[in-house]
């Protein structure tokens, strides 16, 4: 057991270094392996177990007297949830965040028209209690997007579509972070609680139409809270270039 966190604490280092060059667009070089180990303070075997992990992830490759280096991003299985964790826990990246709202809105509009066409009645039920619950928490910014993911989450649910369900939950922690920022719209949650509404109302009057056009709006949402955020690291870069050029 102590072995086995050994290796998943060794993996998490070398996958955040991974991710930290990137989003910094710097290439990540590891040392030879003998260093590395040094460096860890582990042995081989653990090193090796690691690397192992994150090549089968698409993050890295070991090239013969090249040594290992890391992958582009768009080489990384961005859907495993080891890669999306570790991603979770750096700053939020918007760029990732605005690829994760693209899933999302390929998957809730769908979603949400298949609960209409196939949900119960007692998961009918479950989606008007999450419902209701949200709407009781509004004053909550932090229980609020909680209560959210639980509410998408009974509506997948509803769907009966399994693969759709898996997917929901690969990208729940990430998107998350997406539906934060849409809290930080003028207005976004009376809107957001009027489409959260209709399509509740969709699914009851077993209208699988209104019940994608209301998902759209619901994601569409958290897409412009996003890219609000993505404008405003772009201005902001201009200004960490100039500081850095004083510094110098």
């Amino acid at each position: 057991m102590a072995l086995e966190r050994l290796h998943s604490r060794v993996t998490r280092t070398l996958a955040l270094r991974i991710l930290n060059a990137e989003r910094a667009g710097e290439p990540a070089v590891f040392p030879n392996e003998s260093d590395l180990c040094r460096q860890l303070g582990v042995s081989r075997t653990v090193i090796r177990e690691a690397i192992k992990v994150l090549a089968a992830k698409g993050m890295l490759e070991v090239r013969p007297r090249s040594g290992t280096r890391a992958k582009p991003r768009s080489e990384w299985n961005l859907l495993d949830p080891d890669v999306l964790s570790w991603q979770g826990t750096l700053e939020p990246d918007p760029r990732v965040l605005r690829d994760i709202c693209e899933v999302r809105l390929s998957i809730e509009p769908i979603a949400s028209g298949f609960a209409a066409l196939r949900a119960t009645a007692h998961e009918i039920a479950e989606i008007e209690k999450r419902l209701e619950e949200k709407e009781a928490a509004a004053a909550d910014p932090d229980h609020v997007v909680d209560l959210d993911l639980r509410f998408h989450a009974a509506v997948v649910t509803a769907s009966h579509n399994p693969l759709l369900e898996q997917l929901s939950a690969i990208t729940r922690e990430p998107f998350r972070t997406a539906l934060s920022y849409t809290r930080q719209l003028r207005a976004a949650e009376a809107v957001s609680l009027a489409a959260h509404r209709a399509l509740v109302e969709a699914i009851r009057n077993r209208d699988p139409l209104k019940a994608r056009a209301a998902a759209e709006e619901i994601v569409g949402l958290a897409m412009v809270g996003v890219e609000e955020a993505i404008r405003a690291e772009k201005r902001r870069r201009p200004r960490k270039r100039l500081e850095n050029s004083h510094a110098t």
